[in-house]
């Protein structure tokens, strides 16, 4: 009779996984790095409050632009000037400085151009006055021999100049033709100066504001 062979007990006992070692990094790796994390956080944070300076140094720079513009604005409001006999043809108005090219201690004026159906003399009458009313102080004619066209400057108690010129515009018009035409000789020259009344009308008016100097 044959015996029937016993199967081997399997054992109860778990393998054991054994976790390879961690390698620390040498102590001075360690220190190399956390200097490194160091310099980039300062440099991130420098970088940070250089981009916040350059911000309120453009919001401060903004405003003032803008405050320097409402300025120019209320001049021109002040002076009460008719918009259905003075018809608009250009504006410039402008709040930032800018200085001339080519000399930076004078700087460009604010400025806005007029078409009015009157004499020269008739509209720099009707100007003058408006401009004394907003409390501008007459300063100088600076070109008061020139036929055809007059300028005024002013200045207010805010130091605000204001420059005032008034045109002749079929005078004026006669001449750049002629330039324009190659025909602009010494007869041409005299012949328009006879021909056209240098107070004749309608007129080209120009009104300039500047808050930093009368140097234009």
């Amino acid at each position: 009779m044959v015996k029937k062979q016993q199967n081997p007990k399997k054992s109860s006992a778990k393998k054991v996984t054994r976790k390879a070692p961690v390698k620390k990094a040498p102590k001075g790796v360690v220190q190399a790095r956390k200097v490194t994390i160091g310099i980039i956080a300062t440099m991130l944070a420098f970088a940070a409050a250089a981009v916040l300076v350059y911000l309120a140094l453009g919001a401060i720079e903004r405003a003032e632009v803008n405050e320097r513009k409402d300025r120019i604005m209320a001049v021109y409001e002040s002076l009460a000037i008719d918009q259905d006999g003075y018809v608009v043809q250009e504006v410039n108005v402008f709040g930032d400085k800018r200085p001339y090219d080519w000399d930076t201690g004078r700087t460009h004026s604010s400025s806005v151009v007029y078409s009015h159906g009157d004499t020269v003399s008739g509209t720099i009458t009707e100007l003058d006055a408006a401009v004394k009313a907003a409390g501008f102080t007459f300063i100088e004619e600076p070109y008061p021999d020139t036929p055809g066209v007059i300028q005024y400057h002013y200045k207010s108690e805010k130091g605000e100049y204001l420059r005032l010129t008034v045109e002749s515009k079929p005078r004026a018009e006669a001449f750049q033709t002629a330039n324009l035409m190659g025909e602009l000789d010494r007869e041409k020259i005299e012949q328009i100066r006879n021909d056209i009344d240098p107070n004749a009308g309608p007129v080209k008016v120009t009104i300039k504001v500047n808050l930093d100097d009368n140097n234009e």
